[in-house]
């Protein structure tokens, strides 16, 4: 059984730290999307990552107005050290003070930032789950076999197989391919138009 709708402006793929940030970030803007996450909710959230968000994330997504996806993660200006290991030598993070310094590499004893706040990718995931259900976003889990059609045009589809095996096939606006650099949305853009950037943090 296969059904076709038109009732979203934008199709996020992937629910991670970018796919939910920019849902809501479209959503508390009044632009309709749906987010399309592979796995289901339990496993998104309990997964572990080994990412984790900075002072200098955390600034941005209060600034966004988003701060309360890092509400009670607050350390203040601790004097404890966070040992971290880069390039096989250890340094150390603390919450307190100015960030990594201006080459990324901080010296023996690094400071997080004056947000004083160290975020673990997969508390943030589950975080950003919750505001963007509360807000009445539209995330659906279990969404496998994701496929991107048309997107040169101004009515590209996207494709999925639900948990019950039916498949859903959703037309939009835009599609933002939130999956990742080995995601189904990165294969889907035609190789003369596709621009890969990269960015070195200079510390890990």
């Amino acid at each position: 059984m296969s059904t076709t709708t038109k009732d979203t402006t934008v199709v996020i793929v992937g629910g991670g730290v970018a796919g939910l940030a920019l849902g809501t970030f479209l959503l508390r803007r009044g632009i309709g999307c749906v987010v399309l996450e592979k796995h289901s909710r339990e496993h998104v959230e309990q997964r572990q990552r080994a990412g984790s968000l900075d002072a200098g994330g955390v600034r941005r997504l209060r600034k966004w107005g988003l701060a309360e996806v890092v509400e009670g993660l607050d350390h203040g200006d601790s004097e404890e050290a966070m040992p971290l290991l880069i390039e096989g030598e250890e340094r150390r993070w603390r919450t307190g003070g100015d960030g990594w310094g201006d080459d990324g590499a901080g010296g023996d004893e690094a400071a997080g930032g004056d947000d004083g706040v160290f975020c673990p990718q997969q508390v943030l995931v589950r975080n950003l789950i919750s505001v963007f259900l509360r807000d009445g976003g539209d995330l659906r889990f279990g969404a496998e076999d994701v496929s991107l059609h048309d997107v040169g045009t101004g009515n590209p589809l996207v494709r999925y197989r639900r948990a019950d095996g039916a498949t859903t096939t959703l037309s939009c606006d835009l599609v933002a391919g939130c999956d990742g650099y080995h995601g189904v949305s990165r294969t889907a853009v035609p190789d003369d138009v596709l621009t890969c950037s990269t960015h070195e943090f200079g510390y890990a």
